[in-house]
């Protein structure tokens, strides 16, 4: 497939899936054997069914989730993306109970496109954000620089 429909099945998972919900979507646009090295939080999984199982869960504790894919390319299979993504915190979470709050966190990902369907995601993003945003890190350090 070419890298312009990589990138359209990729659009599709966030358009439909990860800001609707829509998890019937998946059948068309994830892989049955897909492989994900997400987020480093929450560690890995293989298949579909997980996949279906985290979306759905997510969007019971953190209502309007919603992600903006703010820059997108393509190379032969891999899609990247880099984006945003906000909710609001509605059902407890790492812990926390409901706050109410909006959750606003920057993320990267790549994705593997083999015959139109997502077979592998390598996924990471500012979980300090989150918990920053729960209340259960600190704030930044003042005056101090990332390396």
């Amino acid at each position: 497939m070419s890298e312009v429909s990589n990138k359209a099945v990729v659009r599709r998972f966030y358009e439909e899936v990860m800001n609707r919900g829509d998890t019937s979507a998946l059948a068309e646009v994830i892989d049955e054997n897909f492989k994900d090295h997400g987020e480093t939080m929450f560690g890995e999984s293989q298949g579909r069914e997980p996949l279906k199982n985290s979306v759905e869960g997510v969007h019971q504790i953190l209502a309007d989730l919603t992600v903006s894919v703010e820059h997108m390319v393509a190379e032969g299979d891999l899609v990247g993306v880099r984006g945003t993504m906000r909710c609001r915190h509605t059902g407890p979470f790492l812990g926390v109970p409901a706050t109410g709050r909006e959750l606003v966190w920057k993320g990267n990902a790549i994705f593997k496109v083999v015959n139109g369907k997502i077979v592998e995601r390598w996924f990471n993003s500012d979980s300090i954000s989150i918990f920053r945003s729960l209340g259960i890190a600190p704030p930044p350090a003042a005056g101090l620089l990332p390396l």
